[in-house]
């Protein structure tokens, strides 16, 4: 006896409409040849590359030193304290002159 399961999902796309140079249109059209895709799919393997790269998602180490590094260039007042974890309570709970 053989069983045949069918996966069905439907994904719901947006449409948008873009002004591209000849050039581009050119360009999408061979790489959709070139791969023996749609030219929209191209078009969305593009976008998707180029927004991932724009926006690299960063799980480091060095993403936090990175982050120090411009808290340290913001202004503060003189006096203020520059590492409050050495009296924790007394900034999240006041000092108890209130």
């Amino acid at each position: 006896m053989t069983y045949v399961l069918r996966m069905i999902y439907t994904v719901f796309m947006q449409r948008i409409s873009v002004h591209i140079s000849d050039e581009t249109k050119q360009k999408i059209n061979l790489a959709a040849k070139a791969k023996n895709k749609l030219e929209a799919e191209v078009i969305r393997e593009a976008i998707d590359t180029g927004l991932k790269s724009m926006y690299q998602v960063s799980h480091s180490a060095q993403t936090l030193l990175d982050l120090a590094k411009m808290a340290e260039k913001l202004p503060s007042k003189s006096g203020e304290p520059t590492d409050i974890s050495i009296d924790t309570a007394k900034y999240a709970f006041g000092d108890g002159n209130e």
